[in-house]
């Protein structure tokens, strides 16, 4: 992902244009006030941590409720980046504004700087808002986890919990269940809205993480306690599914 443009905006009262047709990607990360969208077949209204997503070559109408704050980002991003890091047309809300507070102040620092410096970071902080939804989502689907009707994929998700580590079947945990393998994935794919092997990758990205950021264990070693075949396997994973490879999460985010 490239950012392109970045623009502060401070208690704009009325857009320049009601509706704009962009050739790249464009988002607006609202700080304060309000603004009604339509983006295709998405519309509604935006305001405090909201992120309002338009991707390239669709119409973007947009109108001020309120005076409005945001961060203008344009950026470019490749089909699998697209799939992979960013969320869905529209609004996308973050809930961990303590996080969201520190990313705005550090973009608006770079607004005013304006040198090529600061650009290397600055699409480190967009790629921080894009990263931040997908943890929140990711979170959100695991808490919902919990309240499934279903006791038999429940019991399922924590037997893909506790075996992570090792190499499982689907043959042998629909056996365990008395399920065919068939009947293990639907099943728990309407529990849970994932199919096992999403499930089971979520929980072994999950532990990785969690190694990368705060064990010395190199990558073969992860890879190892992650149910993984080796390093190189696990970092082509991680990097597809993070966007970002293994050693650069850990220089993240080791203190």
């Amino acid at each position: 992902m490239e950012l392109l443009n970045h623009i502060y905006w401070k208690r704009k009262g009325k857009f320049d244009l009601p509706e704009d047709l962009y050739n790249s990607w464009v988002a607006f990360a609202v700080e304060e006030g309000v603004f009604r969208y339509e983006i295709g077949a998405h519309s509604g209204s935006a305001g405090f941590a909201d992120l309002v997503l338009c991707p390239p070559g669709i119409p973007f109408r947009r109108e001020t409720v309120t005076p409005l704050t945001f961060h203008y980002l344009q950026f470019a991003a490749s089909p699998a980046e697209a799939s992979n890091l960013l969320p869905p047309a529209g609004k996308s809300l973050i809930n961990d504004t303590k996080r969201l507070g520190s990313t705005y102040a550090y973009l608006r620092q770079a607004s005013e700087e304006h040198d090529a410096a600061t650009q290397g970071w600055m699409t480190h902080l967009v790629l921080d808002l894009w990263h931040l939804y997908q943890l929140e989502c990711r979170q959100n689907r695991l808490q919902e986890r919990k309240f499934t009707e279903d006791a038999l994929m429940a019991e399922a998700a924590v037997l893909l919990e506790e075996q992570a580590g090792k190499a499982i079947s689907l043959q042998l945990l629909a056996d365990r269940l008395a399920l065919s393998p068939v009947q293990l994935t639907r099943r728990f794919q309407a529990a849970f809205r994932e199919t096992p092997s999403g499930y089971l990758k979520a929980v072994r990205l999950k532990k990785a993480r969690e190694l990368l950021a705060d064990s010395p264990l190199t990558l073969s070693q992860i890879a190892e306690r992650c149910g993984y075949e080796n390093g190189f396997y696990l970092s082509r994973v991680f990097s597809r599914a993070m966007g970002m490879s293994p050693s650069e999460y850990r220089r993240r985010h080791r203190v």
